[in-house]
């Protein structure tokens, strides 16, 4: 049974970008954290059939600095950096028949709380802002962390709860099974069987330049070249592993 987080998930730039897209909705171990599209929906109002007297979508929220603004006509599109990951796209529409302070461009080399949706467009994940704040002071974004890490606890507490595994599953049988009752979802370790998977194989890897994604797809047939760059852009963040001669090529931290 899957969940859906509450109101608003305070997020990693990494943790969104490693965000599994199943469905219609984006999710960080197995619990809901946005619906694909819902940038463009008013909250609570789902165009599904039968769906609009659900709670609204959950948000997002990333603390980051403003590395690039570009103002069109009917949006601003801001990158905003918060060092986990590659600057991440923000849209932030803009009400052409009002000139509030909604309209106007926070300038680059400012730290910002941002509120939204994640949405992807032609496989590129990207926010659809609600809210950009201008951060007053510093602790704002050591609250934020704190939240991230406080979040996600609870998040995978309450998973690990509503998916007790039976004893006879150790830790080894789970990864021989590719994952239990979740397709691989099921975190071993604070990874999942599809995480562990790539990192062993990594491991394993002694050439210089290190492993391939085309490699490692070559070795894991059952699982697509998407949910490998998901496994691969997450093990990278966390610092299991490094891109060597290009980012098609990564080597484990472990490696002698």
């Amino acid at each position: 049974q899957r969940s859906r987080s509450q109101n608003i998930v305070p997020c990693t730039v990494s943790q969104l970008l490693a965000a599994e897209q199943i469905d219609e909705t984006f999710r960080i171990c197995d619990v809901e954290i946005s619906q694909v599209g819902a940038g463009a929906v008013a909250a609570g109002a789902d165009p599904r059939p039968g769906r609009a007297n659900l709670p609204p979508p959950p948000q997002v929220t990333v603390v980051g600095i403003v590395r690039h603004a570009e103002k069109a006509p009917t949006n601003i599109l801001y990158k905003v950096d918060d060092m986990t990951a590659a600057p991440m796209d923000v849209r932030q529409w803009v009400d052409t028949d009002e000139a509030g302070g909604e309209n106007v461009v926070v300038p680059p080399g400012t730290y910002v709380k941002v509120a939204g949706h994640l949405r992807s467009f032609q496989n590129k994940k990207s926010l659809v802002a609600f809210k950009i704040m201008p951060l007053e002071n510093m602790n704002e974004f050591t609250t934020h962390i704190l939240e991230i890490v406080n979040a996600h606890m609870i998040l995978r507490k309450n998973l690990m709860s509503a998916s007790r595994v039976p004893q006879s599953f150790s830790s080894t049988g789970i990864s021989d099974m590719g994952g239990y009752g979740g397709g691989g979802s099921l975190p071993v370790n604070g990874l999942t069987a599809h995480q562990s998977q790539v990192l062993n194989l990594i491991k394993s890897c002694h050439v210089p330049e290190g492993m391939s994604l085309q490699d490692l797809k070559l070795q894991l047939h059952s699982m697509s070249m998407s949910t490998i760059k998901q496994a691969v852009e997450f093990l990278s963040s966390e610092g299991h592993i490094y891109s060597t001669v290009d980012d098609d090529h990564y080597k484990s931290t472990d490696a002698e």
